[in-house]
């Protein structure tokens, strides 16, 4: 794939630069880090904590200084825009009124974006989950807390409503353990693949024995 594409992500080293830095090295690719000041980030460490526990966000601090050490110097080398969450529609109208783009692909951008723009330009999002089963943030933690035996990934178009839109691309795992960083991060791993499958225009989908699962599950 050749188009310009602009990657909407957060500036994570573990979550998210050490699985997709390749992708983002990807020729003629912009990417806008997109941070959370509405929600603020005393309020995002809570949340983490919550789901994953203060043992388990102390290791995530190790393991961010660690990636950063590794990859910092690649991703100076990125074409990177900064934007604050309750800027980032106005800034994406903008660019597609401008055809800056002709791809936008959100990989864990915090905040909804605006469908309509979808109207003008593919809007892409990249979700660790299996929707509609799997929705919302953090839903591999939440998967386990309910009991769900398989996780996954995957990728579809922008809605009006969070991780409801056409499905591109899916992909599972059955979850062997409880560990939850292991799980959360061969989510992101399983994610990675399928974006990079994307581009090669592979694409996977659930078989129906998984479909009936979650449909049974309910």
């Amino acid at each position: 794939m050749t188009k310009k594409i602009l990657f909407l992500t957060q500036n994570s080293y573990y979550f998210v630069h050490r699985y997709f830095i390749d992708i983002f090295e990807y020729q003629n690719s912009d990417i806008a880090f997109v941070s959370e000041n509405q929600r603020g980030i005393r309020n995002k460490y809570i949340e983490i904590i919550s789901y994953f526990g203060i043992f388990n966000f102390i290791k995530c601090i190790f393991y961010e200084i660690f990636f950063m050490l590794i990859l910092r110097n690649r991703i100076k080398k990125l074409k990177i825009l900064n934007i604050k969450d309750h800027n980032l529609n106005k800034f994406l109208e903008e660019s597609v009124k401008s055809k800056n783009y002709e791809i936008i692909i959100s990989v864990g951008c915090p905040c909804l974006i605006n469908s309509k723009l979808q109207s003008f330009i593919p809007i892409y999002n990249l979700h660790g989950g299996l929707i509609p089963f799997q929705r919302g943030r953090y839903s591999p933690l939440k998967s386990m807390i309910k009991g769900h035996k398989y996780l996954g990934a995957s990728l579809h178009l922008v809605d009006d409503k969070y991780d409801l839109g056409e499905i591109i691309s899916q992909d599972y795992f059955e979850k062997k353990c409880n560990d939850k960083l292991l799980n959360y991060n061969q989510v992101l791993s399983l994610s990675s693949q399928l974006l990079r499958m994307f581009f090669d225009n592979q694409f996977k989908h659930l078989p129906n024995e998984i479909k009936d699962y979650f449909e049974n599950f309910y």
